[in-house]
């Protein structure tokens, strides 16, 4: 099959969503199109921007960072260093390897040196590795991004990512995450840095075709962590409409984003947690099981916490009272120990 575009090179990548199919060339052009469109539209980015892309080592992070590299961005990587055993280290390897590759040295945060690795926590508290993740990760890109004067956290949510969560918050009528689900978060006061997901039109297969056929070597095994995230029954089950219908993802979430879409004008949540929260989940986080997502202002002020200094709108934000009470579980076990 010749390419649609050029009409001259084979085509390497089928699109039935777009009734098309694309040569490497074109379908870079295509690609980029689709970002670049998905920034000007929402006007997720400005030329004078300084973007710190938060990258994990998997395909959607490292294309995006690519990408807007490629676009003339101001751009540094930001890595979370999770402390799954194994995984992370390959993650690891995988976004430094990139990032030498471009002329770039990634900033790094390790959770272990921080007193809260993802297993060990979620074991201290009892609660879900993706719900104590997402907390874990927003805490840290907006902190990293406000001490390092970034203007914005650019983040590889795609369009499956987003649609899984659309379709788990509309089966769950999360009223308040609907009303806040977007791919720009505009900054806030108290320290808020603005958040985008400049991939929102392209879906996980582009962006995997994309990564593949540039030559971006990512990891590609999924977190351990999220095996019972409830994220992926959703995106099976899209995937299956999908089949069925090409272009019905696009269509489900330009449709939700319609300003007239009574649902992006919810109910606001009482202020009764963190600014940082109102951040979004990350793309393996269980969107019916996330109790502490956030909550929109609801006309107050955020204030520091009282701990570390982020913006909250409690006395203490949610991820120092994760750490304290992993503090605590860490000292009951010690006793339980020692008797």
């Amino acid at each position: 099959m010749k390419c649609k575009r050029c009409r001259r090179a084979e085509a390497a990548v089928d699109l039935p969503s777009h009734h098309a199919a694309f040569c490497p060339d074109c379908f870079f052009r295509f690609f980029r199109r689709q970002v670049t469109e998905g920034i000007r539209k929402l006007r997720l980015l400005a030329p004078e921007d300084r973007v710190l892309v938060c990258v994990s080592g998997g395909k959607d992070s490292l294309v995006l960072w690519d990408v807007l590299m490629d676009e003339g961005y101001a751009t540094e990587g930001l890595y979370i260093d999770l402390g799954i055993d194994g995984y992370s280290d390959r993650s690891k390897e995988k976004v430094l390897a990139y990032a030498a590759s471009r002329g770039k040295t990634p900033i790094v945060v390790e959770l272990a040196k921080e007193g809260i690795p993802i297993p060990e926590a979620a074991r201290c508290v009892r609660m879900q590795e993706c719900s104590i993740c997402g907390t874990v990760k927003r805490y840290f890109f907006n902190r990293v991004a406000a001490e390092g004067k970034f203007t914005v956290v650019a983040t590889g949510h795609n369009l499956d990512d987003e649609t899984a969560r659309l379709l788990g918050n509309l089966l769950h009528w999360q009223r308040d995450h609907l009303a806040r689900q977007h791919p720009l978060l505009p900054c806030g006061n108290g320290g808020l840095v603005r958040k985008v997901k400049p991939l929102w039109r392209v879906s996980e297969v582009e962006t995997a075709a994309y990564g593949f056929l540039k030559g971006i070597d990512y990891v590609t095994e999924e977190c351990p962590m999220s095996e019972d995230a409830t994220s992926l029954v959703y995106k099976e089950a899209l995937s299956r409409i999908e089949d069925r219908m090409p272009g019905t993802r696009i269509v489900f979430y330009k449709g939700f984003l319609d300003p007239s879409n009574p649902l992006r004008k919810g109910p606001q949540a009482p202020a009764s947690t963190d600014a940082v929260s109102l951040l979004e989940e990350e793309p393996d986080a269980d969107a019916a099981s996330v109790t502490e997502a956030g909550a929109e202002e609801d006309g107050g002020s955020a204030q520091a916490c009282a701990s570390c200094g982020a913006p909250t709108y409690t006395e203490t934000c949610s991820f120092c009272r994760l750490k304290e009470r992993v503090r605590k579980a860490r000292e009951q076990r010690a006793a339980r120990v020692s008797r």
